[in-house]
């Protein structure tokens, strides 16, 4: 800890809302009032000993609690609002907060493509994913690894692991730079739909700000259907018959659920309602006996890249860089801290070296 930083009530609010605790919850695990938590949250310096009490209650380094004050993300699109709690809301943001500081770290270390992500607000979604489309050189295949192809036209991506298990995904843009999180404990299907419908609400509602609207939410969702399963590539790859042999094949092909597989056909019109409604009821009432092998869950390609062949070393660098324990890393890095990748890019530096050092990271195709 610089003897030189003053205290950040700002990270203590952060520290506190990342372990998911109110002010009176902190207050008692600490043996304080919760006024006096609201006034070191105001910028009045608590005593050494109760830093010391707060770094053991939060599992935060005191030094974490100095320094400038942490990103803050104020204009997230959340969805299901109705079902989200305070509590839910303030983890989210302040994991986020976390990723964008350590996002901070790796443009500092490493060049990476520039965001390519156009303003379609105005647009229809069905238009608007064409136009992506032919915008990324798509044209009408499925997508093998979303996150890494959102990633190559300059999106960060990272991770949302805690108890709010209602927050599905949010984005986000922090100046130019748009940002993703995505919800690892939802199956890998329901994760590129995820980050499909955020990639909507980045290009249909591109700073906005404020919460997103049912409408906006509708056009996200059209958005990501679009997106995943071009309406030409899907109505000339449809099969004759809507078997579970088939159904296998689709949500292969597109990585897809089977239900958002059976709905695109519907809102194409290439099913009656009533065919759609039953297979709708068929899928729901058994949701663990979907159809096919579940795919294989997609992760950050940057980050794995970031890491590189010592993904140790890394950690401690960015762990000590940020202040956070090392749990709250892995957290929103997709679990990528723990495991060493192959492709990692080369360090422009000592060839010993053990910490990283500024280097160019290219994304290929």
């Amino acid at each position: 800890m610089n003897p030189d930083e003053i205290f950040s009530p700002e990270r203590l609010a952060l520290a506190r809302q990342r372990r998911g605790l109110f002010k009176q919850e902190l207050a008692a695990r600490v043996g304080v009032t919760p006024r006096a938590v609201s006034a070191w949250e105001k910028g009045e310096r608590p005593s050494d000993a109760n830093l010391v009490s707060l770094a053991t209650v939060l599992n935060f380094p005191q030094s974490f609690f100095f320094g400038d004050a942490p990103p803050i993300l104020r204009t997230p699109a959340f969805r299901s609002l109705a079902r989200m709690t305070a509590r839910d809301r303030d983890m989210a943001l302040a994991a986020g907060s976390e990723a964008v500081a350590l996002d901070r770290w790796v443009d500092g270390q490493f060049q990476r493509p520039d965001p390519n992500i156009p303003d379609l607000r105005g647009v229809d979604p069905e238009s608007a994913a064409e136009i992506l489309r032919a915008e990324w050189g798509l044209g009408y295949q499925p997508i093998a690894n979303f996150v890494h192809r959102v990633e190559m036209h300059g999106v960060r991506v990272y991770s949302l692991v805690h108890d709010g298990g209602q927050i599905d995904a949010f984005s986000d843009w922090q100046g130019d730079k748009p940002y993703m999180f995505l919800n690892t404990a939802k199956t890998a299907e329901r994760g590129r739909m995820d980050a499909s419908h955020e990639l909507g609400h980045l290009v249909l509602h591109a700073h906005t700000g404020g919460p997103s609207s049912k409408l906006e939410e509708d056009q996200a969702q059209a958005f990501a259907s679009a997106f995943l399963m071009p309406a030409k590539a899907v109505i000339a790859t449809m099969p004759s018959r809507i078997t579970p042999n088939t159904m296998i094949d689709a949500k292969l092909r597109w990585g897809v659920s089977t239900m958002a597989y059976v709905y695109r056909l519907w809102s194409l019109g290439r099913l009656s309602k009533s065919v759609y409604r039953s297979l709708a009821i068929r899928i729901r009432a058994n949701p663990a006996a979907e159809p096919g092998l579940r795919i294989q869950r997609e992760t950050s390609q940057v980050l794995a890249k970031v890491m590189g062949q010592n993904p140790a070393a890394v950690r401690r660098e960015i762990v000590k860089h940020l202040r956070i324990p090392l749990a709250n890393l892995d957290e929103i890095t997709f679990g990528l801290a723990l495991t060493p990748v192959a492709g990692a890019i080369r360090p422009i530096g000592p060839a010993n070296s053990n910490t990283p050092s500024s280097g160019r990271l290219r994304l290929m195709n």
